[in-house]
């Protein structure tokens, strides 16, 4: 189980969240969500609690976002190269997601920080691949995963 905390703009196209989550069962934790707007294309940013791992989204099927989510989380894995077992472990615990409010202020700085390169590479190039995207922004160093942490390392340690 994992919740997807949306900010409070995203919950208005997701729907209403749930009063209470369970605690996770994934070793990257919770996901945050945002909306990110590129001309008249609609994005969802998420970032991993743990590793602020980023993934994105086509926004254009937010009440189904929390269904396609592990869709989308696998792909980025694979292309990380993260052990084929290790990603299905993980992607298979997303399965069973609730849209919960945001808790962190941290991690919702985070999702501002990555929003503002995808914006820029998306409108550079509209054809864009998701992962491809997702995957240049996680060699971004974060400052709160420490020094010289990257989300694509600190994944691929909490994978391991």
């Amino acid at each position: 189980m994992v919740a997807i905390r949306c900010t409070r703009k995203l919950l208005q196209r997701v729907g209403p969240p749930v009063a209470e989550c369970a605690p996770w069962t994934t070793r990257l934790g919770d996901w945050y969500a945002r909306p990110v707007a590129v001309g008249h294309q609609r994005y969802v940013l998420l970032i991993g609690e743990h590793s602020r791992l980023p993934a994105v989204m086509p926004g254009r099927d937010g009440k189904h976002l929390a269904r396609n989510f592990p869709d989308a989380l696998a792909r980025v894995l694979a292309s990380l190269g993260i052990d084929a077992s290790a990603a299905e472990r993980e992607v298979e615990a997303t399965g069973e997601a609730l849209i919960a409010k945001t808790e962190s202020r941290s991690l919702l700085g985070t999702l501002t920080d990555f929003s503002f390169p995808l914006i820029w590479q998306l409108q550079d190039e509209p054809a864009a691949d998701l992962v491809e995207a997702a995957i240049k922004l996680s060699r971004t160093p974060v400052r709160a995963l420490g020094p010289a942490g990257s989300p694509d390392g600190v994944t691929r340690d909490l994978l391991a």
